[in-house]
């Protein structure tokens, strides 16, 4: 099994954040280079953001060459409040196997911002992306047994893209 975990600093308050990947619309392919969707089923909370049941069809391309397909299903949300972090449990099947766990909360206050708060300190949110899986298809498998490392550098190098591509995605007048 992988733990995998990466921390995205975006320039954004977190409640922005937190409305751009609890879109019900799926919409991470359109600012994550390298993701593509296939079938997504969107489930709207009270709050207009995804809820419960929501789900999609992953295809992911390594910069080692391979591309792996998943599905993500939401099993449970909570959206930051109060100071609060919003959390979302999420089931990985597929290529993976596992699940991934994602909350935003307000990160350090020094950590580099680009907005600031009601009271005038500078204020961004913190992702913390949690993945616990496993591989599934036995070349995929094989590859993990064999050159763990690798695929962890791969792995990263798919997270630094989705935080630079979510990052330009909020600081876009188009996005505002």
């Amino acid at each position: 099994m992988f733990v995998l975990e990466s921390v995205w600093r975006p320039a954004a308050p977190t409640a922005r954040v937190w409305s751009v990947l609890a879109d019900p619309r799926f919409t991470w392919p359109d600012w994550w280079p390298g993701l593509t969707a296939g079938a997504s089923h969107g489930v709207v909370g009270p709050d207009g953001l995804a809820a419960p049941g929501t789900w999609a069809h992953l295809r992911v391309r390594s910069p080692l060459g391979y591309a792996l397909r998943f599905r993500l299903d939401l099993r449970e949300t909570t959206a930051p409040s109060d100071g609060g972090p919003g959390r979302a449990r999420l089931d990985v099947t597929g290529d993976l196997e596992g699940r991934a766990d994602v909350t935003v909360a307000d990160g350090p206050a020094d950590a580099p911002a680009g907005t600031t708060s009601a009271a005038g300190t500078a204020s961004a949110a913190e992702v913390r992306l949690l993945w616990q899986v496993s591989p599934g298809p036995p070349w995929f498998r094989a590859a993990a047994t064999l050159a763990p490392a690798p695929l962890s550098w791969a792995h990263a190098h798919v997270m630094r893209a989705g935080e630079r591509g979510l990052t330009t995605h909020l600081t876009s007048p188009a996005a505002r």
